[in-house]
């Protein structure tokens, strides 16, 4: 399915209770949210629980049973740790969550998905900073295709504009249907239509969402975040002026990882029909000969 088609169809917009910038939403860990603040969401469904960490916050929802967004401020410094830190984690459901309201490590087994992370591993300084990335409350299932593949090069993409500019805000949520979503694990752990990575640049006053289908054939767009809003009901970064939230601040490509690479190589050397090809002539040498004879 293309992003167009899945983006016009209804997401699930009222997932959690969340108050519109009062004193609490800004209490928690403000040093990873753009002046102090928590994205927003409007709805009642549930309650969403506000993970704090070393290097990043997360909020987590019973009802979906995995993160609805998670929130980090990257930095050139903090980047430069973070490319000398060596990767390695392992994944593990989040203690600070209750069971039966948190994804666990049997939900993934035979799912067809990978874990993927919303803040990245790559992003973060140090060994224990990356290893709270692989708290369960930081993942959900994503297709390999688009988790190995462009979601790569979206991470890489927003890793080289924080090098380049110095500080940035980002925040990575995801989009669900609003009826009938598609859940794995014997907990429900709830899989996403769609992944989103929302930036905020102080240098050029500017910001926009990287938004990508999660399918076999992940297809990626950049749009604004009055857009996402619209879609989502989510206000990433509250204290940004309207327009700046309608506007699209130019982005970096999405840079092509060595996985989808490697795939897209494979493709090209796949067996496929060819005219030159030495069995369709014999073929077509067969053919003409009967043909011949059926004149006589």
């Amino acid at each position: 399915m293309s992003l167009s088609r899945w983006l016009v169809a209804p997401v699930l917009t009222a997932l959690l209770a969340v108050s519109d910038g009062t004193a609490a939403d800004r209490s928690q860990c403000p040093e990873m949210f753009l002046d102090g603040r928590m994205p927003r969401i409007g709805g009642t469904l549930g309650q969403g629980v506000v993970l704090c960490n070393m290097a990043y916050a997360a909020m987590d929802s019973a009802l979906t049973r995995g993160p609805i967004w998670s929130a980090e401020v990257l930095t050139e410094e903090n980047l430069e740790v973070a490319q000398r830190t060596r990767r390695e984690g392992h994944f593990y459901p989040d203690a600070r969550l209750s069971p039966g309201s948190r994804g666990e490590l049997a939900d993934w087994k035979h799912s067809g998905y990978d874990r993927g992370h919303l803040s990245p591993s790559g992003d973060f300084p140090g060994s224990v900073a990356q290893e709270q990335s692989y708290a369960l409350s930081n993942v959900v299932p994503q297709t390999a295709r688009l988790n190995r593949g462009a979601w790569e090069g979206v991470e890489s993409a927003v890793r080289g504009l924080a090098n380049t500019d110095g500080e940035i805000f980002v925040v990575t949520g995801v989009l669900f249907p609003d009826h009938d979503p598609v859940t794995v694990g014997p907990d429900h752990v709830m899989v996403p239509t769609g992944l989103w990575k929302a930036v905020y640049d102080p240098a050029a006053n500017g910001a926009a969402v990287y938004v990508c289908a999660n399918t076999d054939q992940p297809d990626c767009k950049v749009v604004s975040l009055a857009l996402l809003q619209k879609w989502a009901s989510i206000d990433v970064f509250p204290t940004v002026s309207d327009a700046v939230k309608q506007a699209v601040m130019p982005m970096p490509a999405i840079e092509e990882s060595p996985y989808a690479a490697t795939v897209r190589a494979e493709q090209s050397r796949a067996p496929g029909f060819s005219w030159t090809d030495r069995r369709v002539r014999s073929v077509l040498r067969t053919l003409q000969r009967a043909l011949g004879q059926g004149r006589d």
